[in-house]
């Protein structure tokens, strides 16, 4: 400043000048900060975000594509040490679509969902006889896909088949688009792996058994998918026949069978 610079106007520069180096160094600070977030240190960096793709790291939650995670038992709570009985042999030639039913409501994202799958885990254990819970997957309304007994585990209805069960009672509601892109992308999933069939069929539980599942509304969005097999219906053989499989699907449910009472008359000898 010049010689003629007043005392006033030299003190109000001071104060701009401070308040400007202020404001750098905290810019600076900041962005030494940003930085080291961004390179922690460390041998072992776990990262909490999810991961989309087939190379996730671990602990990141799998992917089929357009954002339909794959929920495993251990994340949506299942009871631990049990499974089934029978082993899934591959690749498979039958795909079984069910749904819940008895007035189940969708469920619409993945804390709801996951605690619908372990309640049907726990009333299929206790209420049903069932070793575990039944189909292989579970479809929610929030187009995630739900691990049940998996890829290697047959399920309740018949070996030899993928149970795919929507979440919901598809008597009264509608499927709606993600849970069929869920099942698009699943199936496509199986079909890369060699986990299904080339030819493989898609069919409705009703066709395989006396039954409303998997709802009708379900059902006629199923028989217009291109793998949908109209077998079980007037004129066309029972499902699965070809392979061996029984008429009626139904291996692990219990099977009613009438009580007989011995009749003992007074005359009857009785030998060890």
């Amino acid at each position: 400043m010049g010689p003629n610079t007043s005392p006033g106007i030299k003190y109000e520069r001071l104060i701009v000048y401070s308040i400007i180096t202020l404001f750098i160094i905290i810019g600076l600070v900041l962005l030494f900060y940003v930085i080291y977030m961004m390179f922690p240190s460390g041998d072992n960096i776990i990262s909490k975000e999810l991961f989309f793709e087939d190379n996730s790291a671990s602990k990141s939650i799998p992917n089929l594509g357009n954002g339909h995670m794959v929920i495993d038992r251990h994340n949506w709570g299942a009871q631990q040490g049990v499974h089934g009985p029978y082993k899934l042999p591959h690749p498979i030639p039958y795909v079984l679509i069910t749904h819940i039913g008895v007035h189940s409501e969708i469920c619409s994202d993945v804390h709801v969902c996951s605690i619908k799958m372990r309640t049907l885990q726990d009333a299929a254990i206790a209420e049903k006889s069932l070793q575990d819970i039944p189909s292989n997957f579970y479809v929610g309304g929030d187009g995630n896909v739900y691990v049940g007994r998996g890829w290697d585990t047959a399920n309740a209805y018949a070996n030899m088949s993928l149970a795919v069960c929507f979440m919901g009672d598809y008597g009264r509601y509608e499927p709606n688009n993600l849970q069929l892109s869920a099942l698009d992308h699943l199936l496509t999933f199986g079909e890369k792996h060699h986990l299904l069939t080339e030819d493989y069929k898609i069919v409705a539980h009703r066709q395989a058994r006396t039954t409303r599942s998997p709802g009708i509304k379900l059902y006629e969005k199923i028989t217009k998918l291109t793998r949908w097999y109209p077998c079980g219906l007037p004129g066309y053989a029972k499902c699965g026949v070809e392979v061996g499989l029984p008429t009626v699907w139904d291996q692990e449910y219990p099977k009613s069978i009438p009580a007989i009472v011995p009749t003992v008359s007074d005359n009857s000898t009785q030998t060890n």
